[in-house]
């Protein structure tokens, strides 16, 4: 009995290491299906196998009851592809074993079915929903502890399936952050903004494919490195640097524009905005930036900027240039329009002052090259500021700058920054106190007109006003010079006008002196003439002829004279007059001059006196000096009024003196200069006969023998003539000998 109870014990023993093999077996074989790649049916097929079924299967039912297979072990390849029917209960409910399953391996008669269901795990999973089936020959002949074990092998087949489940939503979620990962970068490394991801340091995480494509770097040369020392230009890095300590430091959202640097050195304009990324504790993680090439966005507005500045400038010029040409249109309206130089100037001014300058004046130049102001015109802000009491003087010829050097140089001036006030004279005086004004710019322009400066416009702008430029300096030298044109023509058509009077009076004059000669001279001949007719010239008495023939000599001589006076001035006019040079002297002809004078002393009962006892030789042409000394001596005569006349020769080494002086009646002092023109009287032609060019002859013959002739006299007080003559003769003329000597 103890034998047999040994050898049960034994048997039992060996049955539970049998057990316990198989089922360690099985579940090595249940661990495998952890993992979600690994197939059912090796676990399947190890059952089958240590079990001894004829057909394992492993099915399972999804939410809308259809029922699938998820492993099976001795169906063949036929059977596996034959779908099975859903179950009509609720999707809730666990798979049926009373699912008709269409497998022909299930059709042999006497299939013993185990069915072991495999609950999901846990309280709250529900019924279970896969479930276990095997299938055998006939009833298995296994020991009772080997349903046991199929029970226990389902437990770690339920765990094997939870931890396959929680592994295949991990690798679910790590594909799935993988995608996304790739995802991300494949939308970084499309997306045509430029993307960069720096840690809290500032050191490049992540560079996408825009970046490297306009830097020219790759992301493995600029991993890890601060990316304002490796793209940012020298003088931009300390502010970027500091833009990003405070971003990093979480006060504040950045946008800002810098360049980057790129391999080539060329400088590309980056349009940022940055942010950071918070991890879960709140701590700034990443500090994430997005930007946009806007080199060639600026560069094309910048162009545009310009060809809208040059535009408007273009635009500006043009409406100034109008300006400026309605200025000199209605300033050339009011200079043409007007014969009177001064009433012109004065309305230009006005119209300046209204659109040009604040403060205008005109000066001319008169006949004794003085200054005389025409106008000084103040625009109405110049008046609104209080300067009622400010004066201008006069511009000073001999000053540095301003109109006096101007007027003196004919040269422009131009001062936009306003130095040099103080030459425009402008003084204003208030409390006592006197000072300058400061004009903020000012020009000065010659009225220039046949390379003669005539006077000088000036105009200048006060404080706000703006600045002249060049623009404006064109435009006043433009506007002098058709004041100059206007004022020259106003004085050439006064003087034509003026001439055209002296040449109706030279006419008037000249027929009245002709026509005395010529009336006596026919008066002779026609008593000639009656006498011939008669027959009785042979017989008239030789006084009577000899009479007539002396008045006809006469009356000749005297229309030649005329005509040799006007031949005279229009060789001087012409400049044809010749000269011929040798030594004469002034004492022996102003003597032989006196003695020809001596019948026409006596009639006119004049007493001349003579003072030329001391030779006085020159080199000068005898005849135009004779002729000099002649009109002067013949002035004197006409108009001395039969008082004494005195002549006087004088001189040095150098120059010969000749002095003629009467006590008639005299030159007024505003007629001196006039006197030397031709056609000019000192006194009415009605009380004084001639033509009125006998001083203008001489003042010519004087100058062209290099000398000058000057005259001293007051209305009523007779007259002086002084005419001084170098004694070698003018330095300019080529006629004159050399080898003549001339003593003193």
């Amino acid at each position: 009995m103890e034998d047999h109870g040994a050898d049960a014990e034994h048997k039992l023993t060996e049955e539970r290491l049998a057990l316990l093999s198989v089922l360690q077996e099985l579940t090595v074989a249940a661990l495998d299906l952890l993992d979600p790649d690994r197939s059912a049916d090796d676990f399947l097929d190890r059952v089958a196998e240590r079990l001894g079924c004829t057909v394992a299967l492993w099915l399972q039912s999804d939410a809308w009851g259809q029922v699938c297979l998820q492993g099976a072990s001795g169906l063949s390849t036929a059977s596996r592809q034959l779908p099975l029917p859903g179950q009509p209960s609720h999707p809730q409910m666990p798979v049926s074993p009373e699912v008709d399953l269409p497998y022909p391996e299930l059709a042999s008669p006497g299939l013993v079915r185990w069915s072991v269901p495999i609950d999901d795990g846990g309280p709250d999973a529900g019924p279970p929903s896969n479930v276990l089936l095997l299938y055998f020959d006939r009833e298995p002949r296994l020991p009772r502890q080997y349903r046991g074990m199929v029970d226990r092998l389902c437990g770690v087949l339920r765990t094997a399936l939870l931890h396959r489940r929680l592994f295949a939503r991990t690798l679910d979620s790590e594909r799935a952050l993988q995608h996304e990962r790739d995802f991300s970068s494949a939308v970084l490394d499309t997306a045509r903004a430029l993307v960069i991801v720096l840690d809290p340091e500032g050191r490049i995480v992540r560079f996408n494919r825009a970046c490297q494509e306009v830097t020219g770097y790759s992301f493995e040369e600029l991993r890890g490195a601060h990316f304002w020392a490796r793209l940012q230009p020298p003088e931009e890095v300390d502010r970027v640097e500091r833009n990003f300590a405070v971003l990093a430091a979480g006060l504040g959202h950045e946008q800002y524009e810098s360049h980057w640097v790129t391999r080539k050195g060329e400088r590309r304009l980056i349009a940022w905005s940055s942010n950071v990324l918070r991890g879960a504790s709140g701590a700034i993680e990443f500090v994430i930036g997005t930007g946009i090439d806007i080199t060639e966005h600026r560069r094309v507005e910048q162009e545009r900027d310009q060809t809208f500045q040059r535009e408007q400038q273009a635009r500006t010029r043009a409406e100034e240039q109008e300006r400026r040409s309605a200025l000199l249109a209605e300033a050339s309206g009011l200079l043409t329009g007007s014969l009177a130089p001064g009433d012109a100037l004065r309305s230009v001014a006005a119209l300046t002052v209204r659109r040009f300058a604040d403060w205008c004046a005109v000066d001319l130049l008169d006949g004794g090259h003085s200054p005389q102001r025409i106008t000084d015109a103040r625009s109405e802000a110049l008046r609104a500021t209080s300067l009622e009491r400010m004066h201008c003087a006069l511009p000073d010829l001999e000053a540095a700058q301003g109109p006096g050097r101007v007027l003196r140089l004919g040269e422009p001036e131009f001062f936009p920054q306003g130095g040099a006030s103080m030459f425009l004279g402008c003084i204003r005086a208030g409390k006592g106190l006197a000072e300058v004004v400061e004009f903020q710019s000012w020009i000065s322009v010659p009225l220039l007109a046949r390379e003669h400066a005539l006077g000088a416009l000036t105009l200048a702008r006060m404080e706000g006003g703006g600045r002249y430029g060049q623009a404006d300096f064109d435009l006043a030298q433009e506007l002098a010079r058709r004041a100059a044109m206007a004022l020259d023509n106003a004085r050439l058509y006064q003087q034509a006008q003026t001439a055209i009077g002296l040449r109706d009076e030279f006419l008037s004059i000249a027929s009245h002196e002709l026509k005395t000669p010529v009336t006596s001279l026919q008066l002779s001949v026609q008593g000639l003439t009656r006498l011939a007719r008669a027959g009785a010239l042979g017989t008239a008495r030789v006084e009577a002829v000899t009479h007539s023939l002396e008045v006809i000599e006469r009356q000749a001589k005297r229309m030649a004279k005329l005509v040799n006076t006007l031949l005279d001035v229009s060789r001087i006019h012409a400049g044809k007059l010749e000269l011929e040079f040798e030594e004469v002297d002034l004492a022996a002809l102003v003597r032989d001059v006196a003695a020809r004078f001596a019948p026409e002393l006596a009639t006119s009962g004049t007493r001349l006196q003579v003072h030329a006892d001391t030779a006085m030789p020159g080199v000068w042409d005898r005849s135009r000096l004779d002729q000099i000394v002649t009109n002067l001596l013949s002035n004197a005569i006409k108009y001395g009024e039969g008082r004494p006349i005195e002549v006087r020769v004088e001189g040095d080494a150098v120059v010969a003196r000749l002095e003629v002086r009467d006590q008639g009646i005299g030159i007024p002092v505003e007629r001196h200069a006039r006197i030397f023109r031709a056609f000019e009287r000192a006194v009415s032609s009605r009380h004084y006969g001639g033509l009125g060019l006998g001083l203008h002859i001489v003042n010519q013959l004087v100058e062209r023998l290099g000398g000058s002739v000057q005259v001293e006299s007051e209305a009523g007080q007779g007259a002086t003539f002084t005419v001084e003559l170098p004694r070698r003769g003018p330095h300019a003329s080529a006629s004159a000998d050399p080898t003549v000597q001339v003593s003193p």
